[in-house]
């Protein structure tokens, strides 16, 4: 036998939901900030619930050892590398170290709706456990619209408004869409095809740490 077909190991899975979810770090890559600061780019799969197989992806630890933020930045990448189940005691000498140490190591990230620049929302690392014993818990919140959407659900709006001091007239026939509303229904997002949004990178110079 070569392999047994499944429903959970398929490509095209996506997180749908904020929440914490049991995680596989599948990759761990140390590199700069644009600010030159050194940092690591990890990237996740859920391993269980709903959305097993479903990434998260673009989450930036950035390191800095001015007087400020330096045991900010130490007390994040150890967070990180003890919610893995890498114990205490353990030096850690450079980032691409921890890089190595952490790929493919298992832990729980929660997320949450994060707004971007151009007014789209993504799901966010916001926090790090060790792994759930009881598996991956999502909290139901689903994305929020996006300004986009909301734009040109209220040019829609208007031209619905619109249309209704245009009644009186008479109207000509219409072999097509009779009206905004049917247009609207069969065309989601009042005409424009709906293309899923790709995550898009943060800028890892506005971080915290």
């Amino acid at each position: 036998m070569l392999f047994t077909t499944d429903e959970n190991n398929v490509f095209g899975k996506s997180l749908k939901e904020a929440g914490t979810y049991n995680v596989r770090v599948t990759s761990a890559v140390a590199k700069n900030s644009k600010s030159g600061n050194p940092m690591i780019e990890f990237n996740y799969e859920v391993l269980d619930g709903q959305y097993a197989g479903a990434p998260i992806r673009y989450d930036y630890a950035v390191w800095n050892d001015d007087e400020d933020h330096f045991d900010l930045s130490v007390r994040r990448f150890n967070t990180i590398m003890i919610a893995s189940g890498i114990p205490s005691g353990k030096a850690v000498d450079n980032l691409p170290q921890v890089a190595s140490v952490m790929k493919n190591r298992k832990l729980a990230v929660t997320v949450d709706w994060e707004q971007s620049q151009n007014g789209n929302w993504y799901l966010r690392v916001k926090s790090y456990h060790k792994l759930l014993q009881e598996g991956s818990q999502p909290n139901g919140k689903m994305r929020p619209e996006s300004s986009q959407n909301s734009r040109q659900s209220n040019f829609g709006n208007n031209r619905n408004q619109s249309a209704e001091y245009r009644q009186q007239a008479p109207q000509a026939p219409n072999n097509g869409f009779n009206s905004q509303t049917n247009f609207n229904a069969a065309m989601p997002t009042n005409g424009q095809p709906q293309r899923p949004q790709q995550p898009q990178q943060p800028n890892v110079d506005e971080l915290p740490f």
